[in-house]
């Protein structure tokens, strides 16, 4: 019984394969946001909305407290028209946006850059 079953190594390497997979997607993605230019645009904030990172059943969240890990979302809606854009942004980011607020929004592909509220007249 020194050996390892070999249906325990078909699992680990099954594990290190899809993670880096995974791994390698998110590059792609970073490497892809990072050539797009800059883009500005007029919008207002559409909606915000909180999500527990976790998603535990209601009974699990009894037995062990959940952690105050959130995801913190964010949606546009373009003064001009179009599609909203919906950015998930921390939570510095959102507690400074306010729901009806008109600016402008930076992004560079799938990434949020910051957002610039207009000027109250």
């Amino acid at each position: 019984m020194s050996k390892p079953p070999l249906f325990f190594i078909i699992i680990m390497a099954l594990i290190v394969i899809l993670a880096s997979f995974r791994f390698l997607h998110q590059r792609r993605v970073d490497a892809a946001n990072d050539a797009q230019p800059l883009i500005s645009r007029s919008v207002t904030v559409a909606a915000k909305r909180e999500v527990p990172a976790n998603d535990r059943r209601s009974r699990q969240r009894e037995v062990m407290p959940a952690e105050d890990m959130m995801h913190y979302e964010v949606r546009f809606r373009p003064v001009s028209g179009g599609a909203v854009l919906r950015f998930r942004v921390s939570a510095a980011q959102y507690q400074a946006l306010t729901q009806g607020e008109a600016g402008t929004v930076q992004y560079r592909g799938t990434r949020y850059e910051g957002f610039t509220p207009a000027a109250v007249p």
